[in-house]
């Protein structure tokens, strides 16, 4: 994962200066920093910064990346199997984007639009004097933006210092620094292009960043017979009032023809998202990438565990594709805010989890890093590190839940540091398969019809919520986060599903069942017996971040020194 800046002003740039801005800069890519700066033919200063965590290609590629048509900073990981495995994504990129200097901007939109994976890009097109720049189209890479008096900054990550927000991920944006209007292009293969003052657009942003989820709407799109429903809903039904033994209705519904054709199809999707995350990579540790060693055995892949069923099918998958020799760190971190003891829910499910995978996967070295976080460095690095870091967001839940991030990837037990350079997420699961309370509560009151929509809701404001945030998180740490259930391809086939082959939050379907019932089955059927029916926690509880009992009114609004709490009234932060 790179850090990547760009600061233009008509005067002297001053932010680039920012010793703190640099060092974050400089955390998300450890491999190298490099400046480069600019004069534009109208006299604008163009400051362009890069710092690299390599990734891809049998070399590194150094950033910012110039020729004579433009010059590109881009921070992600293209997943597209047509391209050369043995190129770095970055150089290809930057030659689709250079092909004939070709200065039409529907050229340039159209290479944008064909990029697979998670991803954030800023490109100066020299001949026009115009600056592209956007996140993937499921949000799942940090950009913000910040304007002042003096300058226009784009970055990865800048701090509660700047006033700034998340560049959306609706459109493609171009801005022209001759005239600064800005046109916004959809993803969609025919644009509907905006085009607006750059004033005007920085408003709107920062109307949109303050929505709660309350405020985002969605018309349902719904393609089946809601009313008529299918067999597989009236089989799903009679098995599970027959029978409470959880054991036995797994099997039972692996049987039918369309559940076990949809386990076969998720798992092979699956299996594929992974592989394709874990071969465009080095396959060394931190440590083996320093001295060039080419025959590494230590932790090059790590996986974010909790011991929950979105991680631990992670863990058993990717040990098909990871080095026999290679070792695979799994991250535990647990809190002791409120606690005696570190034995919180998720410490207790991760030893759990550990020992099936150590009964699957005998051969494999499974690392678990027992991750404890005690009271006051908690508190020490919400304040020093973590506020910046998850700005402009603000909310407790923002709190809670970037911290625990921000432990579980620094990767530090009472042992040592995790040296692995790839970190799993099984982000994205949830909003897949519907995991949360919620959705048993929509069903209850408005069936499949409202789940249907509810489902479809989660879908659509995911890169809005919280991905960027979780990005400049983990990244703060120098790894590469990779959430193989937001891969395209397999985001599109379960998104389209029907809702009962996702999830069956009937009365008869209790926690830990019902909720993402075909992720349990898909389990259940690569040998995750007791793993197949862990009931879904949410992460700022079961590491005990945070306390189930604690209602809070209002958000949290971060400063250097303090933490101030402005009571806003009546809102319950801590939602699933």
């Amino acid at each position: 994962m790179c850090g990547i800046f760009l600061e233009l002003s008509c005067e002297k740039c001053s932010i680039v200066n920012d010793i703190d801005v640099l060092r974050r800069l400089k955390n998300r890519g450890p491999d190298h920093l490099q400046r480069k700066d600019f004069i534009s033919e109208i006299g604008q200063h163009i400051v362009f910064v890069a710092s690299v965590l390599w990734m891809q290609g049998p070399q590194m590629t150094l950033q910012p990346l110039e020729n004579e048509c433009g010059i590109l900073l881009y921070n992600g990981d293209i997943f597209d199997e047509s391209w050369d495995s043995r190129t770095s994504d970055t150089q290809i990129i930057m030659e689709k984007l250079s092909y004939d200097c070709d200065s039409q901007i529907d050229k340039v939109i159209n290479v944008l639009k064909s990029l697979k994976g998670p991803f954030s890009l800023i490109y100066y097109c020299k001949v026009t004097n115009k600056l592209y720049f956007t996140r993937d189209r499921f949000g799942r890479n940090s950009l913000l933006i910040h304007k002042n008096s003096n300058s226009l900054v784009l970055s990865s990550v800048l701090g509660t210092q700047y006033e700034n927000y998340e560049v959306p991920v609706s459109h493609i944006s171009v801005l022209d620094l001759n005239t600064h209007k800005i046109l916004l292009y959809t993803w969609k293969a025919t644009d509907i292009v905006q085009q607006c003052n750059l004033g005007d657009w920085l408003k709107t942003l920062q109307l949109k960043q303050s929505l709660s989820d309350l405020d985002f709407t969605v018309e349902a799109n719904i393609p089946w017979d809601i009313d008529g429903l299918d067999d597989t809903v009236s089989f799903i039904e009679s098995v599970a009032k027959k029978t409470k033994c959880n054991v036995t209705i797994m099997k039972t519904l692996s049987q039918h023809p369309e559940i076990q054709t949809t386990i076969n199809k998720i798992m092979y999707l699956l299996n594929k998202s992974i592989h394709k995350r874990l071969k465009r990579q080095p396959n060394l540790c931190r440590n083996c990438l320093k001295i060039t060693e080419i025959n590494c055995s230590h932790s090059a892949v790590g996986v974010l565990f909790s011991g929950g069923l979105d991680c631990t099918i992670l863990a058993l998958l990717a040990d098909k594709y990871v080095p026999k020799n290679q070792s695979i760190d799994l991250l535990n971190v647990a809190f002791n805010k409120e606690n005696p003891t570190y034995d919180v829910p998720d410490r207790i499910t991760g030893r759990k989890s550990l020992e099936e995978l150590r009964r699957l996967c005998p051969l494999r070295k499974w690392t678990f890093k027992e991750i404890n976080v005690p009271k006051e460095e908690l508190e020490e690095f919400q304040i020093s590190v973590i506020a910046d870091l998850i700005y402009p967001r603000q909310t407790i839940l923002d709190e809670s839940l970037g911290s625990a991030l921000w432990f579980a990837a620094r990767g530090q037990d009472h042992h040592s540091v995790s040296n692995c350079r790839v970190l799993f997420s099984g982000t994205g699961a949830d909003e897949l398969f519907g995991g949360y309370t919620r959705h048993r509560a929509v069903f209850k009151r408005l069936g499949w019809a409202g789940l249907c929509k509810e489902l479809q809701l989660d879908w659509e404001r995911i890169p809005y919520r919280n991905l960027a945030r979780d990005n400049r998180v983990i990244c703060d740490h120098g790894r590469q986060p990779r959430m193989p259930y937001l891969d395209e391809e397999f985001a599109e086939f379960v998104i389209h599903l029907k809702p009962w082959l996702k999830c069956f939050p009937s009365k008869h379907l209790g926690h830990g069942l019902g909720d993402k019932l075909m992720l349990r089955l898909v389990a259940y059927n690569i040998g995750l017996m007791e793993v197949s029916t862990f009931p879904k926690r949410a992460l700022q509880f079961g590491s005990r971040v945070a306390n189930k009992n604690e209602k809070v009114n209002g958000g949290l609004v971060f400063l250097r020194a303090a933490f101030v709490l402005l009571e806003v009234g009546g809102l319950h932060i801590f939602t699933e």
